[in-house]
């Protein structure tokens, strides 16, 4: 019980250390409460951070400078309210923003160029999407430009439109000529994929929940190129590389290896130019690293149903939705909840260490629960129903991809999320990736205030 205590107080104290204000300003959002929003950006190509903060009226811009001391600041009358919400935005070469504002279906966008020195509006240009038999899948943010990706109805195809510097550009991506195969080397088309197993987008610098490890189509936005992953087929993993600038499509097929068992579930996870692949049934758990540009392998665990998982570093958890996690004894225990589940993998890197979590999500009937945890570890409410359920185990590996045998200190994000929590005061939060931390932008609506905290991975300490 003392140690209990004394962890607490630690947490506590060490938490205090994990967040840091780094700037405010005063800030009054008017009512209507549907129109407010805050958005943090960077430049990143000088790395000063923008601050959009807007109402039904007014629009708010801050601009801090790389050491994050407010260098401009500009108020104005913000559009019309037909376009509801700030979508995107871009620099030009001077350093000046542009908004992409829509409306709540993308297909009205007003890009409204400001110009922070002059204190004005340089341009603006109205664009009409009307994504005539297209189905808008995500929007995203790479080198200083905003990008809408669609896809292209009865055909193979996706459309990228590209907005910067006050153009739009529309390209497309034709996957018609690629060939894909299912598990039972059927040959398939890309569309009924994709209609299948709809489009991930993955934060490549912030840590993703599992749930989006878990999905088998996975879109990447790495420096100048997108990354699109398949695992629909258990047999390998394909990927396409595109180049943002030319379209040009690349396709690499990275195989997996079979397991005993033949009928087995499987995925992969992308980061920093290496493919991990998970593979599953209930008699064994296959984990694999490799090069995606060499695609050499570079780490290859086997695991059994009676083996113990010597690589994880938390114990074998499932939890059900509004539920505490219980604990499986047994490797082979945890399988025979897995194989119910999708099964997937993220991979994080912290400061110190690569945080790999693996495992499933999904619906479990309350059938399968039954077979593998007693009856008094359920609550009587969830009988009879489907329930969304995890089912997983974390490791940490050293940044040579070594097993290491220490727990893993909380993350930012438990930290935000314990902030937001404890702080109703915190409205309209938004989070970015800033150098080697996150910076929680919100607004106080206790002090009517704009205000910006540090938060970083692990324990700060200040002895």
């Amino acid at each position: 019980m003392k140690k209990i205590i004394t962890f607490l107080i630690l947490f506590q104290s060490t938490f205090l250390f994990s967040q840091t204000v780094l700037a405010t300003f005063p800030l009054e959002l008017k009512k209507s409460k549907e129109y407010r929003q805050i958005v943090n950006v960077e430049n990143t190509a000088t790395h000063d951070l923008f601050v959009f903060a807007s109402d039904k009226e007014n629009l708010t811009i801050l601009k801090y400078n790389s050491a994050l001391f407010l260098s401009n600041q500009y108020s104005l009358p913000r559009p019309d309210i037909s376009y509801r919400q700030i979508v995107g935005h871009s620099f030009n070469s001077d350093g000046n923003p542009t908004l992409y504002w829509s409306s709540q279906d993308l297909k009205k966008i007003l890009a409204v160029q400001y110009d922070m020195n002059a204190k004005s509006t340089a341009a603006i240009i109205d664009y009409d999407m009307e994504f005539f038999n297209q189905t808008v899948i995500t929007q995203f943010q790479e080198n200083n430009g905003f990008y809408i990706l669609a896809k292209k109805e009865f055909e193979d195809k996706l459309v990228l439109y590209a907005f910067k510097n006050g153009t739009k550009e529309e390209k497309m991506l034709d996957f018609s000529t690629f060939k894909f195969k299912n598990s039972k080397d059927k040959t398939i088309t890309f569309s009924q994929i994709l209609e299948a197993l709809p489009i991930e987008k993955i934060e490549t610098s912030q840590f993703n929940p599992l749930f989006k490890g878990t999905q088998r189509t996975k879109l990447y936005v790495l420096k100048n190129r997108l990354l699109l992953t398949f695992d629909h087929n258990d047999n390998e993993t394909q990927a396409f590389e595109i180049d943002l600038a030319t379209a040009a499509i690349q396709e690499k097929n990275f195989p997996k290896t079979s397991t005993k068992n033949y009928v087995s579930l499987s995925n992969s996870y992308y980061h920093e130019n290496k493919i991990y692949q998970l593979k599953v049934n209930a008699d064994e758990l296959l984990f694999e690293i490799k090069d995606y540009k060499t695609m050499d392998t570079i780490k290859t665990i086997l695991v059994s149903k009676t083996d113990t998982i010597a690589f994880k570093t938390s114990p074998l958890k499932f939890q059900l939705e509004g539920q505490r996690p219980k604990e499986y004894k047994t490797t082979a225990k945890f399988l025979n909840q897995l194989v119910y589940l999708e099964v997937g993998l993220t991979v994080y890197k912290t400061p110190n260490s690569i945080l790999i979590t693996m495992g499933g999500t999904g619906t479990i009937q309350f059938a399968d629960i039954i077979n593998s945890l007693s009856s008094n570890q359920i609550n009587g409410d969830l009988m009879y129903r489907d329930i969304p359920a995890t089912v997983y185990f974390e490791s940490v590996f050293d940044k040579k991809l070594e097993h290491v045998k220490k727990d893993q200190e909380p993350l930012a994000f438990d930290f935000i999320s314990g902030f937001q929590q404890e702080h109703p005061e915190v409205t309209l939060p938004s989070i970015i990736r800033y150098k080697n931390y996150y910076i929680l932008g919100y607004y106080d609506s206790y002090a009517k205030q704009y205000t910006m905290r540090k938060f970083t991975d692990g324990f700060e300490r200040m002895f």
